[in-house]
């Protein structure tokens, strides 16, 4: 069985990932509409006789094209969310909605005070804490054969008839009291080898501790700086999206002015589709990089 952490990690998983479907589904709808837009803007022109009937089997070509996109993406929606439904234990519905988004963000390490610190509520650390205690406890105890042992005890006799008195029949008592003192001498080395021999339990399970922390803490590292380089990357996303609709609406106008080709027209559209399918890779692989992030840190 998977640790807790993990699974709900996978849970994360799976879910953003349908998240990001529903983006996908939704962009190839865009410009599904986008292409159906430009062939009839191209049937309209041809008909005066300005376009050639090359450009309309290229805009009609791109928009067969956009039927299998569309296609794919809404396949692939479905099949992610039976397999989230399957991870979480409830019947699959078609009709499941998420009420998330890839817009919504937040400063997930000011969030949840992320630093190496954080580490120090991961059970495995825990559970070598737990061991080095329980080693430096069997330190003590092999030590402690070589203390004096101390005993002490007590008694009290009643007997009737009481041989204090003249066997009268009455009650007597007799109390006794006794001390045992046993003090080692001589143990012909077995006691220290004993005793080396848990120091050295000790010793192997600090270092061990030691070198899980160390692991850890790189493993958080590692995940802050995929968080920081995924953060980056949607920035960088998001300013080529622009870019690119600036693009197309500056090639839009100039094809409607018959400054530019058909096939312009195409190639900034596919480049505006291809820049809002990046922007929705990045997003996607920003929130896997925070849920990961809040798995190495046991935020959850």
């Amino acid at each position: 069985l998977l640790p807790i952490y993990e699974l709900i990690y996978s849970v994360d998983e799976a879910y953003w990932r349908i998240i990001s479907l529903e983006e996908k589904v939704k962009l190839a709808s865009d410009y599904k509409n986008m292409l159906k837009r430009l062939v009839s803007d191209i049937e309209n022109i041809r008909a005066e006789g300005i376009i050639t009937d090359n450009d309309l089997m290229k805009a009609r070509l791109k928009l067969s094209e956009t039927d299998l996109l569309l296609l794919k993406a809404d396949n692939g929606l479905e099949l992610s969310k039976m397999a989230l439904c399957q991870m979480i234990g409830i019947p699959y519905s078609s009709n499941l909605t998420l009420s998330d988004s890839l817009d919504m963000s937040s400063d997930i390490l000011q969030k949840f005070g992320i630093c190496e610190n954080s580490i120090s509520e991961r059970p495995e650390l825990k559970m070598l804490q737990g061991n080095e205690k329980i080693a430096a406890s069997g330190v003590k105890l092999m030590q402690s054969r070589y203390l004096p042992n101390i005993a002490l005890n007590a008694g009290y006799t009643f007997m009737n008839p009481n041989p204090y008195n003249g066997f009268s029949e009455n009650f007597g008592g007799d109390l006794n009291l006794g001390v045992v003192l046993n003090i080692p001498i001589f143990h012909f080395g077995d006691k220290k080898h004993t005793v080396n021999a848990a120091r050295a339990e000790q010793n192997a399970a600090s270092l061990k501790l030691e070198e899980t922390k160390e692991l850890l803490v790189l493993q958080l590292q590692q995940a802050i700086y995929r968080y920081d380089e995924s953060a980056k990357k949607t920035q960088y996303a998001s300013l080529a999206l622009d870019q690119a609709r600036q693009n197309l609406k500056y090639t839009e106008d100039n094809f409607h002015e018959g400054i530019l080709k058909t096939t312009d027209l195409l190639e900034a559209q596919v480049l505006w589709q291809k820049a809002y399918s990046e922007l929705i890779d990045s997003k996607t692989e920003q929130k896997l990089a925070e849920s990961n992030l809040i798995k190495v840190s046991a935020n959850y």
